[in-house]
Formats: C-alpha cells, structure tokens, sequence
C-alpha cells in the first residue's frame, strides 16, 4: 500500500474540514458560543437568530469554518449537561426553495415528517412537535443566506415564519426549541433583510462582520494544518511564510484561507509527485505560481538591463538552491561571480542597490530588515513568492541570450 513521505492525513487539506481547535477567531467563536449556551440554559431555551457576514468581494475567510465550530462546540458542551442540541447545515445557494431547505433540515435531525406536499406551516409544525417529544433542540445553520433573501422562489411570508418560528409556531411546553446561525458573503444581507422581513432584520441578536485573514493569522492557519496534516520534517516555518505572504489582506492578498491552505495541498503534491522528501520553497512557488495563474512577466523582464537581470538571476539561483532570504553580501557575492562569467564589470555598491531597490518596486523581489538572530541590522532579499524560480531562470537567460550575448550590453 502506498505510504506518502509527504502526507500523513490529507482530509486535513479538505475544504470543509473543520479543525477541533480554532487558533484564529477564536474569540469571535467562545462570544457566539456563550450567545447560545446562555440562551439554551435560561427558561426560555433557544430562540436567537445570530449573523455573520464577510467584506465584499472577499471569499475563504472562515465565516462556514466557524459557524461549523460554534455548533459542534455547542452540541458537544450541551451534551455535557445531559441535553441534546441537533445541528442542521444548509449551503441555501444550491438549495433554491424553502422546500428543498426544510427537505434537508429534516433529513439531518432524523424525524420522520412528510415535507412534499406539505404547507410550509405543518412542516415546521412538526418539526417543533417532534423536538419536544424529543426533548431536544436544534441550531439551523444557513449558509450563503442572501441567497434566500433575493430567491423569488422563495415568500418574505415564508422566510419571516421560518426565522421567528417561536412565535409563529409555540413549543407545547413554552420552550423555544430552534435558534438560527446565518452565514452570509457581506454586509448587503442585513440591507436585503430590511427590505424583505425587516421585523426579523430588527431583532437579530448578534451581528459579527469577519475580516480578511492578515498575514500573521494565515501562518497560524497554515501552521496547525501541517501540523495536523504534513509529516515531521516535511515542512519548514518559512515555506508557511510564503505562502501566507502572499495571500494575506495586509499585504496586498485577498486574506483567503481557503486558497492559502490549497497551494499548501498543492506543494505537498508536488513534492510528492517529484519523490521529495520535503516541501522546498521553490516547490511553493510552483504552487502558488498554479494557484494564481501567474505567469512571468516577460515584457516587464525585458525592459530590464544587463546588470538588473544578473542580480534578478543570482536570486533566482539562490532561490532554486533552496536558499529562502539571502542578504544583500550572499547577493552582492552571487552577482559578482555571474558578471565575471559573462565577462561584465560588476557595478560599485551604490548602483547595485539602486538595482536592488527597482526589481523591488517592480515587484519581482521583496525586501526587509533582519531581525532578532541575525548581528546588526542588515537588508535581506528574496524573490516575490508568487514567481516560480525554475521559470523565471529561463526566461531570465533567453533574454541574456538573446539581447546580450549578440553584443548587446547596454549598462542599465
């Protein structure tokens, strides 16, 4: 049987897996649960209708991951005290009828209802009765809820009874049994719930907008899946760097953990593939570079002169010798060995990090300080970890070749 040197639990790497453990909104998560907790222990039990929405545009930053969590949490802390506390999951967008939602509700809880052919009221009528019989209650997740909100498939009417189902449908005993978490992809939910059902828009009790992941919070992400999903060994703290890099919000990323933790998946496939015994970073940018659908910008590459494409080229090389940040001296090194074999005299230390300077404004490196470790304070170097290193170097030489070695060697 095939045993990954890469790999020791790949569902780790699943979208819709959800870790036992949050290391990021994990106080977003303790304020929702206690929501809930507070709620199913009073006299009343559970009647809230709590929401959480992203930025516009922004997708992957763990508002299903953890509305999941709150409810597995939920159940599990409920389940200590002797109660039982159900959990339904609907992703409404591939649900477009409040028949085929209800249909999926009732599937999850286990009770035997007829809902084709149903009305809507005698439905949830009988989800109310089953609960009490049962004495237990249930949390109904739904997931891309605006979807709902501008479905014409599905009544205002409808939608307002199954949200304020406590009032419109009373528990035999008073108890209120159901309680809604809606997930929603930004803040325009909450406009089209006041126009559609704003009684309900009115009395939601808890609003909870989720930023885009930054930087720092993506390498904690990223850290507890290789944790959890890579072998000793594999991985290293700054492959997880790259990646986190460029995707996190504060610089310049989308702050998607969805796609973060897929080129993570893919580099381990990669190394994998290629009979590796670890992720190396240009192994990362291969994955990123396929994640992105980045390509080399040519164009920009030629523009470049002799001296700005050897320094981009000792770079390069260094990055296809697993060398990760390199300072400016192991750079300044690299260049001076490529000028004399190319017969080139090397420009003074000014002008070189003048070159420096501009392959960082053009985006194909990156530059910072050194830190804690290192003696003194000293620039350190590293290509942009969307651009994959081995492409990069081919490109970087047909140029020379084309444009230098004919006799070219202007000296920008």
């Amino acid at each position: 049987m095939f045993e990954s040197k890469i790999f020791k639990d790949r569902s780790v790497f699943d979208e819709h897996y959800i870790p036992s453990e949050l290391r990021v909104r994990r106080k977003e998560a303790e304020i929702l649960l206690k929501i809930y907790l507070n709620r199913l222990f009073s006299a009343t039990g559970l009647s809230d209708v709590s929401i959480i929405y992203g930025s516009l545009g922004r997708v992957g930053i763990g508002k299903t991951t953890l509305a999941k969590y709150v409810s597995y949490k939920l159940r599990e802390s409920a389940l200590k005290e002797g109660v039982d506390v159900k959990v339904a999951y609907v992703n409404v967008f591939s649900a477009p009828s409040l028949y085929t939602i209800l249909s999926l509700i009732v599937r999850q809880v286990g009770f035997n209802i007829t809902v084709k052919g149903s009305p809507i009221i005698d439905i949830l009528k009988a989800l109310v009765d089953n609960l009490y019989i049962s004495n237990s209650y249930l949390l109904i997740i739904l997931d891309e809820f605006q979807s709902m909100l501008i479905s014409p498939k599905v009544d205002a009417d409808d939608l307002y009874t199954l949200l304020r189902l406590h009032e419109e449908v009373p528990s035999k005993d008073g108890v209120s049994r159901v309680s809604y978490l809606l997930v929603a992809s930004d803040i325009r939910a909450l406009s089209f719930m006041r126009e559609r059902i704003p009684q309900v828009e009115s009395q939601i009790g808890f609003k909870l907008h989720l930023p885009a992941y930054r930087t720092s919070e993506l390498y904690d992400i990223l850290e507890q899946r290789a944790e959890l999903g890579l072998r000793p060994l594999t991985w290293a703290p700054e492959t997880l760097s790259m990646i986190s890099d460029v995707y996190g919000e504060d610089r310049g990323g989308d702050g998607s953990a969805r796609r973060a933790i897929l080129t993570l998946r893919m580099a381990g496939e990669l190394a994998e593939s290629l009979g590796l015994d670890s992720i190396t970073p240009d192994i990362v940018r291969k994955a990123i570079a396929e994640n992105e659908a980045s390509s080399i910008p040519v164009q920009e590459i030629k523009s470049l002169g002799i001296h700005e494409l050897l320094i981009l080229k000792s770079i390069t090389t260094l990055s296809l010798e697993a060398l990760e940040w390199v300072t400016a001296g192991e750079l300044r090194k690299r260049y001076e060995m490529l000028c004399e074999a190319m017969g080139v005299e090397p420009r003074g230390y000014t002008q070189f990090y003048v070159y420096v300077r501009h392959l960082a404004a053009t985006d194909l490196i990156e530059l910072k300080l050194s830190g804690k470790g290192m003696r003194g304070r000293t620039t350190l170097i590293r290509l942009s970890p969307h651009i994959p290193a081995d492409r990069l170097n081919e490109v970087i030489e047909a140029v020379i070749e084309r444009e230098y070695r004919e006799g070219k060697t202007h000296g920008g």
